[in-house]
């Protein structure tokens, strides 16, 4: 069926068909913008489809309602998950608290490997190989080809350094969590 002859068909049965079943939709959908809605977009998939709508004028209404109907019902059953996924989503004080919670692990975590990253290279691979891999000193010493004793200093004096980058920075997280919470 040639294109404009699709679209004047259609165009007939959206002047003859359309208040009928934007209140049938209603009955279903109570409401006046979501009936509206679905029997429009109804229409703009009859045009899609137009070849293969039935040419008897009963069988065309009764695909017509049926349509609509489907699509209304479709619409209602979405409506219902979405409501009961939003029930099921209420924020409580305790999921702020472990939103707060995950947020201050993240900027330490992130806050701690930066401070490694300005250590001594020595130190930053002791502290890698024991406190973010598990090693153990011998296990880190026989990897780095040096005594235990040196990887005990190693550790010390990253430990030193440390604390000495991380204080300031945990002292300006915790005052903006303040402003913030």
């Amino acid at each position: 069926m040639n294109r404009t002859v699709a679209e004047k068909k259609i165009k007939t049965l959206f002047d003859q068909y359309f208040v009928g079943l934007v209140d049938f939709s209603f009955n279903f959908v109570k409401c006046r913008e979501t009936a509206l809605d679905l029997v429009q977009d109804t229409f703009v998939k009859l045009l899609e489809i137009s070849e293969k709508l039935p040419t008897h004028e009963r069988a065309l209404k009764s695909y017509l309602y049926s349509t609509v109907r489907n699509v209304s019902l479709n619409h209602i059953r979405h409506q219902k998950v979405t409501d009961e996924y939003h029930k099921s989503k209420i924020w409580t004080e305790q999921d702020e608290e472990q939103i707060l919670a995950a947020l201050i692990e993240a900027e330490t975590v992130n806050n701690l490997y930066r401070a490694i990253e300005t250590l001594p290279k020595a130190c930053q691979e002791v502290c890698r190989l024991t406190y973010l891999e598990g090693k153990s000193n011998q296990e880190v010493a026989e990897l780095c080809g040096v005594s235990i004793n040196t990887i005990k200093t190693q550790k010390s004096r990253s430990i030193k350094l440390l604390r000495h980058r991380l204080i300031p920075t945990f002292s300006s997280l915790k005052a903006s969590l303040l402003f913030f919470f």
